[in-house]
């Protein structure tokens, strides 16, 4: 009879669980461990504030992708986060899932959003996997989804969103000391014409850009960010002004340098010249501070330099930071090497209430050399000869957040109103180093026949500036939002069967591409020949079909890889969705049986 009773009640809560799954179609539950499918509050903020509905298009070239079980298997997980996307949207958002397939109105559509067509496969259709939102006449798209920001995808599509939602671009108040000549003309030192600094200049094209000048007295009404660029000997106005603009809740992005080395000749040519900028009176109110007197000297990561004829030698002061310097953060996301030169150095003053988040460190091989040094020191030999590293990291870069409170205990005259402590968040990015935005640093210039300028990267300083005024002009939810865990945890007995497997065919892979480049050389070089041999028309169409072969042999071979891999998958999936199961069965089984046995 108990029995009975119990295979009734289970009978029951199964029924009732179906029933309330049917009557409860939106009913979620996320049980990963970094909630990877529950969106932020950010996320939900900027969703609930859409002035109008956006309609979400993302194009995935389904049949293109058929052998690519790795690029489906994240196409499916950034497909189930739009859907969520359009669950929260409640009508706000709608998604659209589109294959857009070759030579269709679909791929038109693609190409005229600007989403990208990449050649995955050899000889194979170009596939598409993207994101447009669009809400009337405004767009905004990720032309082709990365697996380097993964942990990041659901802020890209959130900053999609903030995106569209904006009736006109951002407005940027920037500050930059003149002797620097950011906007180019004939530096005054040398006598030589100076280009503009290509990472500046290029602000102008994606938002509303206002120059301040020398001793402004304050910041333009309506504006979204201030950037200050080697903010040296401000007045108490100019100071004043900066106070109360982010004690009043305002966003900046602000680099300072003990040294800019662009700021003049050094000392011995000009005795006495400043090449430092020194906001310390109003950072230590915010509670932070910066070096003025000091650089950081890395080791580690030290780049090599050529000076005076000399042979090279590796420069503590010049550094090429990879990614081990740089912290887990949307700003840096995809940035692979940053160049920085003479950098000072931040720290967060003991006691203070503001959240101080760094972004770029140096190494522990690093101390703190006097900027002294630079200005009678041109081998750098001699500053490796004096270092001697602390093991301790120093902050080259950092995000500051919070209510702050004012430098000043009153409004200078005609000064206005005056705020003494701030009653929302300000939001600052500090960077200790004004080199770094310098053409020098990260891009070569390169002029045409037709006078035409051509920028040439070497490192992403350029990319890091335009990263975080995209970050700092974007919706206050939008800077909380959260990186995400990762999607994939793989096991090491997986990854390592995957690495023979690509270790099996690469030989195979690497040997047909070298037999299809000697190919299509003699076909070209036959095409090339005059017409009318017919045994050159004979050895033409044998290579044609040669080639033909090749391609086709070159798609077998990836597709059986692909196989390969996917097998290995499904063989994984079975034994976590039956092996399990009838694990656990078979230990109540035996428990069970042990059980009836002791009675």
């Amino acid at each position: 009879m108990r029995n009975r009773l119990t295979l009734l009640a289970i009978f029951l809560g199964a029924l009732t669980a179906l029933i309330l799954i049917d009557r409860l179609p939106d009913w979620r539950l996320d049980l990963t461990e970094d909630k990877l499918y529950t969106l932020s509050d950010g996320t939900r903020r900027i969703v609930k504030g859409l002035p109008e509905p956006v309609t979400l298009e993302f194009y995935f070239s389904e049949r293109a992708t058929r052998d690519m079980p790795l690029l489906r298997d994240y196409a499916r997980r950034v497909k189930a986060l739009l859907e969520e996307y359009q669950r929260l949207g409640g009508g706000r958002i709608r998604l659209e899932v589109i294959d857009p397939e070759p030579f269709s109105e679909a791929e038109d559509r693609a190409v005229a959003r600007g989403l990208r067509g990449a050649p995955l496969a050899p000889g194979g259709p170009p596939v598409y996997f993207g994101l447009a939102a669009v809400r009337g006449d405004k767009t905004a798209v990720i032309p082709f989804f990365d697996r380097g920001r993964e942990n990041w995808l659901e802020y890209d599509v959130s900053e999609l969103l903030v995106q569209v939602s904006r009736d006109h671009p951002p407005h940027l108040a920037i500050y930059a000391e003149p002797d620097l000549l950011v906007r180019g003309g004939i530096n005054p030192f040398n006598r030589q014409p100076q280009p503009p600094w290509v990472a500046l200049e290029n602000l102008s094209r994606f938002y509303r850009v206002t120059w301040l000048t020398k001793g402004f007295d304050r910041v333009p009404e309506g504006t979204d960010l201030l950037i200050l660029v080697h903010p040296k000997g401000f007045g108490k106005k100019t100071l004043y002004a900066v106070d109360q603009y982010l004690v009043g809740g305002g966003r900046a992005l602000i680099f300072v340098d003990p040294y800019a080395e662009l700021d003049g000749p050094p000392a011995f040519v000009q005795p006495g010249r400043v090449k430092a900028s020194d906001l310390n009176p109003l950072f230590r109110a915010w509670g932070f501070e910066h070096t003025v007197k000091g650089f950081v000297g890395d080791d580690r990561y030290a780049s090599r330099v050529t000076v005076a004829g000399r042979k090279p030698a590796r420069h503590l002061g010049l550094l090429t930071l990879g990614q081990a310097a740089m912290a887990d953060d949307p700003i840096l996301a995809h940035l692979d090497k940053l160049v920085l030169s003479s950098a000072g150095a931040l720290r967060k003053l003991d006691g203070a209430d503001v959240g101080f988040t760094p972004l770029l460190r140096s190494s522990p091989q690093s101390m703190l050399i006097p900027t002294a040094a630079l200005d009678y020191l041109f081998d750098p030999n001699l500053l490796l000869e004096a270092f001697k590293p602390g093991g301790r990291r120093f902050v080259l870069a950092a995000r500051i957040d919070g209510r702050l409170k004012s430098a000043f205990s009153e409004a200078p005259e005609d000064g206005g109103s005056h705020t003494a402590r701030g009653d929302r968040d300000a939001h600052l990015i500090v960077v200790a180093d004004t080199d770094l935005l310098a053409n020098r640093l990260w891009a070569k210039l390169e002029t045409g026949p037709d006078g035409s300028r051509t920028v040439v990267p070497f490192a992403d300083n350029g990319g890091f500036l335009i990263n975080a005024v995209d970050h700092l002009t974007g919706n206050p939810d939008l800077i909380a939002i959260r990186g995400r865990g990762r999607y994939e945890r793989p096991f090491e007995v997986v990854a390592a069967l995957r690495a023979k497997a690509e270790k099996q065919f690469q030989a195979k892979l690497e040997e047909l591409q070298r037999k299809l480049q000697e190919t299509e050389a003699k076909l070209a070089e036959l095409q090339q020949a005059k017409e009318g041999d017919a045994a050159r028309r004979e050895t033409l169409q044998r290579f044609q079909e040669e080639r033909l072969r090749i391609r086709k042999e070159l798609r077998r071979l990836q597709r059986r890889y692909n196989q390969e891999i996917e097998s290995l998958g499904t063989r994984l999936k079975l034994i976590n969705i039956l092996g399990v199961p009838a694990l656990l069965t078979l230990t109540v089984l035996l428990l069970g049986r042990r059980t009836r046995r002791s009675r």
